[in-house]
């Protein structure tokens, strides 16, 4: 039977505990320039937004392939935007091998393989399921193979079946209700719930120096369904393409294949800071890799150990083909 209420002494062995040894059980997401502004901790979701093209879904593929091959992570995805079901797996194979799947070797091919298929389960995406629905079939797939996911992800959140009827019509308490749902999963099953959003309008500006217009990162307050994201949220993060033609603070000119990760919110305290940390995507390996102290790092390379790996300098006819570069 679950319990309505606690008073401190039931609590004061976990208190002690906590006092002594502060929020454990933090993961790097596999990208060091992150580990500063975010870690993740099982038990509490992650919403994650952008516009069309920014990057949203290759990112969370990205944070998965990492904590499989980190610690070992399971992860249950629907990807209603990621082609067919076959479409998905051939991307997250490439991803592992860093290479296209028809180039590897057969035992590069089988390595993995088994490696995706081991971590890796999608759902249908071509049927309709209400946020309930959603991590009813989770359980029923975690009962059926015999695995306990460490992450589910729903991309994009629009696909899911709204139930506003039983809301009297009213989107924003609906809204409330499937992320709150998406809380209690992810606490209840000590897991990562990641639900994908896209954003809303955003205004344009105008860049000071060129007089160009520009879409400049939507506020958490923009994000597609509105303010309700934020106040549901525990991590909100952005994923934003800055234009190759602009300036950083510094007088530098974006990258065309970097992208910035913005840390827009961040629950429970002690996971991470606000603020922003840039990636850089690899198109021939299918990875990102980021900058630490002038050493080009990929996914799962940590500074102390770095080897170096010199990423693909060669983007043409392929960098400015939004479709690919993110």
């Amino acid at each position: 039977m679950t319990q309505d209420y606690f008073k401190l002494e039931s609590k004061i062995n976990e208190i002690k505990d906590f006092s002594e040894k502060g929020l454990t059980g933090l993961h790097s997401c596999g990208l060091a320039a992150l580990d500063e502004y975010w870690m993740i901790k099982l038990g509490y979701p992650l919403f994650i937004a952008g516009n069309p093209g920014a990057g949203k879904t290759e990112f969370c593929f990205e944070v998965l392939i990492n904590c499989s091959i980190l610690y070992g992570w399971k992860h249950f995805i629907y990807c209603g935007e990621g082609g067919n079901i076959e479409h998905i797996y051939h991307e997250l194979l490439h991803k592992y091998l860093q290479k296209p799947y028809k180039n590897a070797d057969i035992k590069d091919q089988m390595n993995a393989e088994y490696f995706i298929s081991e971590h890796f389960v999608i759902a249908n995406h071509d049927k309709d399921f209400t946020i309930d629905e959603f991590y009813e079939l989770v359980s029923k797939a975690e009962s059926e193979l015999g695995i306990i996911f460490q992450t589910t992800t729903f991309d994009p959140f629009n696909d899911i079946k709204e139930e506003v009827d039983k809301f009297g019509g009213r989107e924003d308490k609906y809204l409330a209700y499937a992320l709150k749902q998406c809380r209690i999963s992810s606490k209840k099953n000590n897991r990562m719930d990641i639900l994908i959003n896209h954003v809303a309008d955003v205004p344009f500006k105008v860049d000071k120096d060129t007089g160009d217009s520009y879409l400049p990162p939507a506020l958490p307050t923009q994000w597609a369904g509105g303010r309700t994201w934020w106040r549901r949220a525990f991590v909100m993060i952005l994923v934003y393409k800055p234009y190759s033609w602009r300036k950083d603070a510094n007088g530098r000119n974006f990258e065309k294949n970097e992208g910035h990760i913005i840390i827009q919110k961040y629950k429970p305290k002690g996971v991470g800071k606000q603020g922003q940390a840039s990636i850089f995507w690899d198109w021939k390996k299918n990875r990102y890799y980021c900058n630490v102290n002038g050493q080009d790092l990929y996914s799962c390379q940590k500074l102390e150990d770095f080897k170096p790996l010199q990423p693909s300098k060669d983007f043409t006819n392929s960098i400015n083909d939004e479709q690919n570069v993110f």
